[in-house]
């Protein structure tokens, strides 16, 4: 007995040591203030352009993003500045929440002897910590999806009075669909789950408050579709874009059925690790956990389940992409599926069930790695490393040419950052699209003249060096991830 009751501590202390790391690196990550890639800039921008109203409309630049979110961000902005930590500011909290939120859904579920491993992929794995410091709702989203799950196993149909239980549903339903676009998929699931619920206690009949509120948030994600989302989603950009991020219903060659193993093998490793022994070990938890709830728990089975089975659904329909940040939110269900079946087998009295695991669970975490960013900076697009390259080598602005997937970064870092001023000399730099002609540019450019590139394929990014070497001579460079500038001069 008192061998248990050590055991049952020590997992919980590990609990609490995964929130706090977690906690921590992502402070640090958000602290060390990496520059805003395309997409973030992008965000900006709008932010910076529009009002509170005008952020209810579809959003420019390729971007899409919920109103109420981008109210957040627009607050924190007019509250503090339009630099990147405010910017930020949103995802960090979300992030630093969700932790939290997560172990209390384990705690409600009776998991503490398996929560310190789901916290601990939470708090280590680098999409979570991406997401938790950039500037897009993604981690919000996670955050609201936990927020959903924690709410409807903590208020109960028995001991919640039928109008204060569907006031409180509608509000919190509302909030979510504008707050969070892949709510929906989690209110389907909370509302099948409370109609279970209603089911097993021979009350179904007094089902109407959940009904009437599931009613209200279907109107709501109906107009917010129509509104908002519908001509975006319907693009032929955007179904471009996401097409090989869409299930096929039904494969008609190992091609196709291969690309959605990969599809799905690829939202498992970034949700919890990409060796053969976190994907394996994972995958059979899942299992377990899904046909244990199937058989027992079916409200659960509801809760947990069915937005995962939903998600997959749109993706078939090819209404909803599964790229790993879009469904970012999902991602804490399969933790908590892990943790269940983590949790049968930490129960087990047999050692040589219990050490083995164990011993894999510790081999999943060391590999997961995202602690590196406590010594070694989390970086994405640095563009300023190569503006500053551009100013110390007296670059002026009419010999600068950025190129198309660093302009909008730029325009953020010359316009509207708090120190733009720094970068006054260059601001006029040339823009340019992404036909540009260069070896017509080099031929003209003044002398020395640079090029900044970010967001460029590597083949693309060769095929204009090469180019640009035909006519110029290079003199500077600076090659590192996501940016890459170079100084030439005449042959």
């Amino acid at each position: 007995m008192r061998t248990a009751f050590r055991e049952e501590k020590l997992y919980k202390w590990l609990a609490f040591a995964a929130i706090a790391a977690g906690v921590a690196i992502r402070v640090v990550v958000y602290l060390q203030n990496r520059n805003l890639m395309i997409d973030e800039a992008n965000v900006a921008r709008n932010i910076y352009e529009r009002g509170f109203v005008q952020l209810w409309s579809p959003l420019t630049y390729e971007q899409y993003a919920p109103p109420v979110w981008l109210w957040l961000v627009k607050a924190a902005t007019l509250l503090i500045n339009m630099g990147e930590h405010a910017l930020r500011l949103t995802s960090l909290l979300s992030a630093i929440g969700s932790l939290l939120l997560l172990y209390l859904i384990l705690q409600q579920l009776n998991l503490l002897r398996s929560a310190w491993y789901a916290l601990i992929l939470f708090a280590s794995g680098y999409i979570y910590i991406r997401y938790g410091t950039e500037l897009k709702q993604y981690m919000t989203d996670v955050f609201v999806a936990l927020a959903l799950i924690l709410a409807s196993l903590r208020i109960n149909i028995t001991d919640t009075k039928p109008p204060k239980f569907f006031l409180i549903w509608l509000i919190a339903g509302s909030i979510a669909v504008w707050l969070s676009m892949p709510s929906v998929f989690v209110l389907a699931g909370v509302g099948c789950y409370y109609l279970l619920c209603y089911h097993q206690a021979n009350r179904l009949k007094q089902a109407w408050p959940i009904v009437a509120a599931g009613c209200v948030w279907a109107m709501q994600f109906a107009l917010y579709y129509l509104l908002i989302l519908k001509d975006q989603a319907n693009s032929s950009y955007l179904q471009n874009f996401h097409k090989d991020y869409f299930l096929k219903v039904l494969p008609i060659s190992s091609k196709e059925l291969d690309q959605n193993i990969e599809l799905l093998g690829h939202i498992l490793g970034d949700a919890t690790g990409f060796t053969f022994l976190a994907k394996a070990m994972h995958t059979g938890f899942m299992i377990w956990s899904c046909l244990l709830l199937g058989r027992k728990d079916k409200q659960l089975f509801a809760l947990l389940v069915l937005p995962l089975v939903c998600v997959l659904m749109a993706a078939a329909a090819n209404q909803f992409t599964l790229i790993s940040r879009v469904v970012l939110f999902m991602m804490p269900m399969l933790l908590i599926l892990i943790a269940m079946g983590l949790d049968k087998v930490l129960r087990s009295e047999k050692w040589y069930v219990k050490l083995p695991t164990l011993a894999a669970c510790t081999i999943c975490i060391v590999n997961v790695q995202a602690f590196r960013f406590f010594i070694t900076p989390m970086e994405s697009e640095q563009l300023t490393d190569g503006m500053e390259l551009c100013k110390k080598h007296s670059i002026k602005g009419n010999a600068l040419y950025i190129h198309s997937g660093a302009v909008p970064p730029f325009i953020y870092y010359t316009t509207i950052h708090p120190e733009k001023q720094r970068w006054k000399n260059i601001a006029d730099a040339h823009k340019l699209k992404w036909d540009a002609d260069y070896t017509t540019i080099a031929r003209s450019a003044s002398k020395p003249c640079a090029f900044i590139f970010t967001s460029i394929y590597e083949a693309d990014l060769q095929k204009i060096n090469n180019l640009l070497r035909q006519e110029l001579k290079e003199t500077y460079k600076i090659e590192k991830q996501g940016c890459y500038t170079y100084i030439y001069t005449d042959k």
